[in-house]
């Protein structure tokens, strides 16, 4: 299958991670809802996802991704492809953020062990995004320039009972990350998953802040086109392009990659600059890989 956005030129996917397929065989069952689209047809095996997910990139024109999940899987997928994957640190657990933990994290990021910090699915463990105990590390993130990722809003499907009991959608509401920016505020935070179903409140705060980025993982392939668009368009109108982040959220489901590309490409109110800085310019400066506009199609502007 030939790639589906040539035309676009490249793509950086904010929004990847290493996982282990066992850890999902409770929720790759589910087939109620908006979970249909991926019943039955999560990757099992380790080795597999890593190659489905490379496939998958390259089909999708994805040049980078930027990659989280289990720390060993995460440095072994980055160490094994360096050219593709940008590694994110994810503490263990939020209790772990002390002063010490904190330095440890900070000597390695100045080995360039770690680009990032996220995605941090506090929610899943029952804290909200405000809690103190990972501000330790959110210092070490704005003295060294790193983006921080926060898991807002959504999970499922049935989260409680087949994934994360403590789990509660409330605590990822996206207005709770005022308190982070008020104590670091020059700290570069995305909400990811446009913050559904807090759409509105994560729209507030990148209104509110210019430090502030938009991720569109997952919604943009497991909600409905419709509900999609609408945030998106709402986006763009409102705040302009050039702080939304391509993401797809693959974790076991490596073939979602290409309809969350296409539904950037296909929305029909994108200019083809709103597409290249959600696709690719803004996540290219964010890390400052630069704008490879050299790459874009010969009918791009």
């Amino acid at each position: 299958m030939q790639s589906m956005v040539p035309h676009w030129g490249p793509v950086f996917d904010v929004h990847l991670h290493a996982s282990r397929p066992e850890r999902f065989v409770r929720v790759a069952g589910a087939s109620f809802g908006a979970h249909r689209k991926t019943a039955g047809a999560n990757q099992t095996d380790p080795q597999q996802l890593l190659t489905s997910t490379l496939a998958a990139m390259d089909q999708g024109g994805v040049r980078h991704g930027l990659l989280s999940g289990e720390q060993p899987l995460v440095q072994m997928w980055a160490q094994a492809h360096p050219d593709r994957f940008l590694p994110s640190f994810v503490p263990g657990e939020p209790a772990d953020g002390h002063p010490q933990a904190a330095a440890r994290f900070e000597e390695e990021v100045l080995r360039g062990r770690w680009q990032a910090m996220g995605e941090l699915g506090l929610p899943y463990v029952g804290q909200p995004l405000n809690t103190p105990a990972l501000f330790p590390y959110y210092a070490v993130c704005e003295r060294r320039g790193l983006p921080v990722f926060f898991h807002c809003g959504l999970d499922g499907p049935d989260p409680q009972r087949l994934l994360a009991p403590k789990f509660r959608v409330e605590l990822g509401d996206p207005l709770l990350l005022q308190d982070v920016l008020v104590h670091f505020p020059d700290l570069r935070v995305v909400i990811m998953h446009l913050g559904w179903p807090f759409f509105d409140h994560a729209l507030y705060m990148l209104y509110a802040y210019p430090q502030v980025y938009v991720d569109t993982g997952v919604v943009n392939w497991v909600l409905g086109r419709a509900l999609f668009e609408r945030m998106l368009r709402e986006t763009v109108e409102t705040v302009g392009s050039d702080r939304v982040l391509f993401g797809s959220d693959q974790m076991v489901w490596p073939q979602m990659i290409a309809p969350a590309i296409e539904a950037i490409v296909q929305a029909p109110f994108l200019s083809e600059s709103d597409r290249h800085h959600i696709l690719w310019a803004n996540a290219a400066g964010l890390f400052a890989l630069g704008d490879d506009a050299s790459t874009r199609d010969e009918h791009s502007p």
